[in-house]
């Protein structure tokens, strides 16, 4: 039998047990796969290999950022609060500039991914991978399917507290935030405030400096253990995207499902977990030949005791995602009767780098009803926390949303 059409004839097991079979692969002989490391890269051969047999053209794509910049985008702000705290009496201006510094990373590096630190620390090479499918006639859609094959640490805090790890986060912002205002004013009334208000400022900034040092135990903590140095596999966090990618060019390769005016591009990007450099290194290189494609990013969708969603927003609401494409993937999904909700997520994705230059782009993540996953960023994400039932879902809503899209395409309502 050709295999084309054993690919054809492919039931569910079947297809469920090759993205097992991959997710199995990599833990047990690449293990973890922390940004810019061999292992790393070492999935990115691999993947690109998988996708020499079946794709038109395929290339791993070098690029280089600075990994260790990620820990100290969560560490460099408490250790700022700290300083500008002892600071504020003895030197003013130069607490408002501690402050001011810890605030800006929280917004730029950590809230919006802005590199606002990164050339401080070295530089290290990564890379993302890419396979082309061209359609049969001259193309006139770009559809991007993307996952990630970095993996991250493990969290402490996020494993012990789940949810309530944000408030964590939160009391650092709010705490930095609070005493940026503090020390500004405290050196605008020094310089040009009336003689009484600045005898009186003392004694209203009194409680509120008092309620800032008590955090200090706090984020004292949070300091030591919001980052561990744990490696942890990602079987979930993302190999889930990255089997169903692979399953995907395996589908791509038959011909009868051949897209008839829509090019295909599968996509892996490196140094996801640290701030989705990876796809914006991308972007950056070739935003002139994606500014029009439809981008549909994969990431956790396997964890056991989760839902699919569309996204719809990230960073705690800060960055919308594509309306149009949430909108097409819940349609899709309605049509094959696979279960998809669509709501906002507290993290980031790679999606977000797409949606941050105008492209349309959403993710596919699983959630539970809290909005978290119990393995995430832990040592528990194993291939034995995975619900394959969910993998096998979001397999045949990529299927169904590039025929859709294609159909679409064909007929100008797209």
């Amino acid at each position: 039998m050709s295999r084309a059409n054993r690919s054809c004839m492919e039931s569910k097991a079947e297809i469920i047990q090759r993205m097992k079979r991959h997710i199995e692969w990599i833990c047990e002989h690449i293990g973890p796969r922390p940004p810019c490391s061999q292992a790393e890269r070492k999935l990115g051969e691999y993947i690109k290999a998988h996708w020499d047999k079946n794709s038109d053209q395929t290339f791993l794509e070098g690029f280089t950022c600075h990994p260790d910049a990620y820990p100290a985008t969560f560490r460099w702000p408490i250790a700022l609060f700290i300083l500008s705290l002892c600071l504020y009496h003895l030197f003013p201006l130069l607490s408002l500039l501690c402050s001011l510094l810890s605030v800006l990373i929280l917004i730029l590096n950590m809230m919006l991914n802005v590199e606002l630190i990164d050339r401080l620390f070295p530089e290290k090479k990564s890379c993302n991978v890419f396979a082309g499918f061209n359609p049969q006639a001259s193309p006139d859609r770009t559809v991007i399917i993307s996952c990630h094959h970095d993996s991250h640490v493990a969290f402490p805090i996020l494993n012990r507290f789940g949810a309530k790890y944000s408030l964590f986060m939160a009391m650092v912002v709010f705490s930095n935030v609070f005493l940026l205002g503090l020390a500004l004013f405290a050196v605008l009334f020094s310089l040009v405030g009336p003689e009484s208000l600045l005898r009186g400022y003392p004694r209203i900034a009194f409680p509120v400096l008092l309620l800032l040092t008590a955090t200090v135990p706090l984020q004292l903590y949070t300091f030591l253990k919001v980052l561990s140095e744990t490696p942890v596999l990602g079987a979930n966090d993302n190999l889930t995207g990255v089997a169903v990618c692979l399953a995907l060019a395996d589908y791509l390769s038959i011909p009868e499902y051949r897209l008839q005016r829509t090019r295909v591009w599968l996509a892996s990007f490196g140094c996801e977990e640290i701030g989705i450099r990876g796809s914006k290194r991308f972007i950056a290189r070739h935003k002139e030949k994606i500014h029009d494609a439809h981008v549909l990013n994969l990431d956790m969708v396997g964890g056991r005791g989760t839902k699919l969603q569309a996204v719809t927003k990230e960073e705690k609401n800060l960055i919308p995602l594509s309306k149009k494409m949430v909108s097409l993937v819940q349609e899709v999904a309605r049509d094959n009767h696979i279960p998809v909700k669509a709501g906002p997520i507290i993290a980031f994705t790679d999606a977000m780098a797409f949606a941050r230059k105008g492209i349309e782009a959403t993710s596919l993540i699983a959630l539970d009803e809290k909005g978290i996953v119990n393995t995430y960023h832990s040592v528990e994400d194993i291939p034995d926390n995975l619900d394959y039932d969910l993998l096998f879902d979001s397999y045949r809503l990529c299927t169904a949303f590039l025929k859709h899209i294609d159909s679409a395409a064909s007929s100008g309502k797209i």
